[in-house]
């Protein structure tokens, strides 16, 4: 197993905190980049993990290029819009690049925005535009794509409603197939990646892959 140190931004969010379990399990020095004014609970969440942290200022780019000194692959867990997914992981990236670490991985988990048409998704739009970014680097990109969130079933965008006894789609056809991960597989897909030196631009993956007929049935 690969002792490789590997960074990962957003260590204290949800996502974040369970890439950083996924890789201490196997094996993997993990530093966790934290902003100066974190909260201390959140501090001591990631540390309890085995996590070493880092603090960087994200206006400050000589402080994010010394937190990824040494790093063999930086995993972005950052979340957000434009200022974050551009701004802040636009950030981070060149900060890896000039800290010559050999390979990323973008915070992409979501659908394959790279088969949906411009215009109809800003998180899509948002995420395609980084890539076209990421392309250009001196650096090697993975991005893990996992359809949606398994949360999206019955919590954040609840497409089961048990108390209507509906399950609800989008567009016109209930038999369009839908991926759908867990946070706990995807950081684990993202750690077995962040590990492996010989990984594909994309890896698509998907916990399971339903419709909403299928779902309701």
């Amino acid at each position: 197993m690969s002792r490789a140190t590997i960074l990962v931004a957003g260590g204290t969010g949800d996502l974040g905190t369970r890439l950083v379990r996924a890789l201490v399990a196997r094996g993997a020095p993990v530093r966790a980049l934290v902003r100066r004014d974190a909260l201390a609970s959140d501090l001591a969440r990631v540390t309890g993990l085995g996590a070493t942290l880092v603090r960087a200022d994200w206006h400050d780019m000589a402080s994010v290029v010394s937190a990824c000194q040494g790093a063999s692959c930086v995993v972005s867990a950052l979340n957000g819009l434009r200022e974050v997914i551009l701004g802040r992981q636009g950030v981070l990236l060149d900060a890896a690049v000039e800290a010559q670490v050999p390979r990323f991985i973008p915070s992409d988990y979501a659908a394959d925005f790279t088969k949906t048409t411009p215009g109809e998704n800003r998180n899509f739009d948002l995420r395609r535009e980084f890539m076209v970014r990421a392309n250009r680097a001196k650096i090697e990109v993975t991005s893990v794509l996992n359809g949606a969130f398994m949360d999206m079933l019955g919590a954040e965008i609840p497409i089961i409603r048990p108390r209507l006894r509906r399950v609800l789609y989008w567009g016109e056809n209930p038999d369009q197939l839908l991926d759908f991960t867990t946070k706990d597989d995807l950081a684990a897909y993202v750690a077995a990646v962040a590990l492996d030196t010989n990984t594909p631009r994309f890896l698509r993956i998907a916990g399971d892959t339903v419709s909403a007929a299928t779902i309701a049935a």
